[in-house]
């Protein structure tokens, strides 16, 4: 359902507690570490209606708690907790606290700026406190994961007792692009956990990109995200078994794609042949594809597992992504799926027509009704009206069509039409966003 709520207030307590010791003796990852929140997606400016609007008064605090797991190498000094571009052996697990805007911004401004269209500046968000709870060596196909600390079992209750305290049962799993830190990666999934309504439980997979176009270009780091794959398989078979969440959802941006697509044909491969219902077993919902750079030939060779797998696969499209564009001029491995389709053969298009739970939204389709099109490579954060599509198709049930989209002359294929915002106010009412939209 598409429900508004936070976590129990002892629990907050706690974790405030911890993560405030935590800032001052063990000071977070290097690198930049603000940011400005995203412009809040036109489905809460259009109905005029904040995101935060439904949290009790005892739970409104401005920072917000992301749980994180990350194939990054942590520093060797022992006075803080660092993780750096160096792949590690193992899975660190932990919780960060991001803070939004500056300590004295007040909670009624941080609810008005979430629903506002334009902000009169900048609303920053920092890593105010770091927690490492353990670390654990991935399973493979032949092995478990080895984990002789007990970290995971950790982990699962700590989610599970979050995900007892918030309205909506289910978790978020954000997977980056590449040239961004450790603390990009937590900052992007609590924004988005933000506009969800803070009524999730949320998870950062952090893998080890260099903050260099040239470390991605040449391959390298896109040889890192795929050896990074198997952790996320291992960590998702983790979750899945341990943690009472009602779905697990996963948003995956740019390069962040490829580690996510390899990771559920792994996952289909290890199980496949255990004659058992693997939606069922690994509960994963909505996978959201925002901007991908995933090969198209790539993609839909591995279409058929991850259909077995998930409720339901949405990616996104765009003409004008420059940066896709790039990668595959420059990189090779020819189109991407967030670019648009083309020179599919016969037997692709086969499998593509077969994947009942693909959703495409071609962004740039009929921009010229819109008078304006969809562009750049952030434009599923940074465009309101992409934004929009990724919050309900997380936080809801909802069809496309219920989602305020418009259907194209191809049953997978959809596009935003320019009466979206209107489509979104008769769709929606401040009533049934706080009540609940996702079917039980």
């Amino acid at each position: 359902m598409l429900f508004f709520g936070g976590y129990r207030v002892g629990q907050v307590k706690r974790f405030v507690l911890t993560t405030v010791l935590a800032s001052v003796m063990l000071p977070g990852c290097a690198g930049p570490q603000v940011q400005p929140l995203m412009p809040t997606p036109i489905v809460f400016s259009a109905l005029d209606f904040s995101p935060l609007a439904h949290i009790p008064e005892d739970q409104r605090w401005t920072p917000r708690r992301v749980y994180y797991a990350t194939t990054r190498q942590r520093t060797q000094d022992l006075q803080k907790i660092d993780y750096t571009n160096n792949e590690a052996d193992r899975i660190s697990l932990g919780m960060s606290l991001v803070g939004f805007g500056v300590p004295q911004m007040s909670w009624s401004e941080l609810s008005n700026a979430s629903r506002q269209p334009e902000r009169d500046g900048d609303i920053e968000l920092a890593l105010s406190g770091l927690v490492e709870i353990g670390n654990f060596e991935a399973a493979t196909a032949e092995t478990p994961a080895i984990d002789a600390a007990g970290a995971l079992s950790w982990l699962a209750n700590d989610i599970n007792t979050s995900i007892d305290a918030a309205r909506d049962k289910d978790l978020l799993i954000y997977v980056h692009g590449a040239k961004v830190n450790f603390y990009n990666t937590n900052a992007f999934a609590a924004q988005l956990d933000h506009f969800m309504g803070r009524d999730m439980t949320s998870l950062a997979f952090s893998w080890p990109t260099r903050q260099s176009i040239l470390a991605y270009g040449t391959g390298s780091d896109v040889r890192r995200a795929y050896r990074a794959a198997p952790a996320l398989t291992s960590l998702l078979e983790e979750l899945s078994k341990g943690t009472t969440a009602r779905k697990i959802h996963i948003v995956c941006w740019s390069a962040g794609g490829r580690v996510v697509t390899a990771a559920l044909k792994e996952m289909f491969e290890r199980h496949a042949g255990n004659d058992e219902d693997l939606r069922e077993r690994f509960r994963l919902g909505t996978v959201y594809y925002a901007a991908a750079d995933v090969p198209q030939s790539e993609f839909i060779e591995a279409l058929p597992a991850l259909n077995a797998l998930t409720s339901r696969m949405v990616v996104t499209v765009s003409s004008k992504d420059s940066a896709l564009v790039m990668a595959k001029s420059f990189m090779g491995g020819g189109l991407r799926i967030g670019q648009r389709a083309s020179d599919l053969s016969e037997e692709q298009m086969g499998i593509v027509r077969e994947a009942g739970r693909l959703e495409v939204v071609d962004v740039s389709r009929d921009w010229e009704g819109r008078g304006f099109d969809i562009t750049g490579h952030r434009y599923w954060f940074d465009h309101p009206w992409a934004s929009s599509d990724v919050v309900l198709s997380v936080r809801s049930d909802f069809s496309p069509a219920e989602r305020g989209l418009a259907p194209t002359d191809h049953s997978l294929l959809w596009s935003i039409p320019a009466d979206y915002p209107e489509r979104l106010r008769r769709i929606l009412t401040r009533e049934n966003l706080s009540s609940g939209l996702r079917e039980p």
